[in-house]
């Protein structure tokens, strides 16, 4: 789940051109994996329709602390499509510098017509880059369900616009088509509202049943059940506002007689 947001970015840059091919969808993507990943660390869940913050303590990950700080100043707690659906005009700069300062993807300033300063991104660290990518592809390429990672990880990648851009054309249309079919949620286990009520109920009798016994091991079953109903509940919120964002977007886009980026093939 750390990697989670880094991930995204590192598939969204164009191996030839050195461009972001997601830039205009990709800010709800990473947003969206904040989300998981504060769920994740214990620090914010999903109570009804809205975001609440569960742990307000820094995570000691700057990024992730400055979205929980964004989540503990609001005045009322919002919901994911509003919280995912307003990333921030610089989020994927952010990751990038990141990335850059981990040396995992290196700047490439030139100029254009000797006077037009240009951008480019390379891969400094291909070994990271070709796992995130073999991990997708297992996803993508593998029959029925997927557990809540995979569907954070493969729901956040179609929500970011990856899926036409690393599976172009019709050959590929069938992973194209289950990267969205796992962006709806419609192949998770234990991901969406009657599995989320189901875990929380157990999470629930697993702390009552700590509370009779008081044993270490009864107290850490309630723990992790509780854990993993935040996580299951923030990734379906999460993929489903990043998805809705997107949309929402290219609609938007398209009645200003605008258009989204993206396309082309990858690696």
């Amino acid at each position: 789940m750390d990697a989670l947001g880094e991930d995204l970015v590192l598939l969204s840059i164009h191996p030839d051109k050195g461009t972001v091919a997601t830039n205009s969808r990709l800010g709800y993507g990473l947003r969206g994996s904040e989300l998981v990943r504060l769920a994740a660390s214990g620090r914010a869940g999903i109570t009804g329709d809205r975001i609440v913050v569960l742990d307000g303590r820094p995570t000691g990950d700057e990024q992730l602390d400055t979205a929980l700080a964004s989540l503990t100043r609001a005045r009322r707690p919002p919901r994911p499509k509003t919280w995912v659906g307003h990333p921030g005009a610089r989020i994927v700069d952010t990751y990038l510098a990141r990335l850059a300062a981990a040396g995992t993807i290196r700047a490439d300033r030139r100029t254009i017509l000797g006077f037009i300063p240009a951008l480019r991104w390379r891969v400094a660290d291909p070994a990271r880059l070709a796992d995130a990518r073999a991990r997708l592809d297992a996803i993508a390429r593998a029959t029925g369900p997927v557990d809540t990672a995979q569907a954070a990880f493969a729901g956040l990648a179609s929500a970011s616009g990856l899926g036409p851009v690393l599976y172009p054309g019709m050959a590929n249309r069938p992973l194209r088509k289950r990267l969205e079919r796992i962006a709806k949620g419609e192949l998770t286990q234990g991901v969406g509202a009657a599995q989320t009520a189901q875990a929380t109920r157990a999470a629930d009798a697993a702390a009552r049943a700590a509370d009779r016994a008081a044993t270490d091991a009864a107290t850490s079953a309630a723990t992790d059940a509780a854990t993993q109903a935040a996580i299951q509940a923030a990734t379906h919120a999460a993929v489903s506002a990043a998805v809705h964002a997107a949309h929402q977007a290219a609609s938007d886009a398209g009645a200003h007689g605008g258009h989204g980026g993206g396309g082309g093939g990858h690696h």
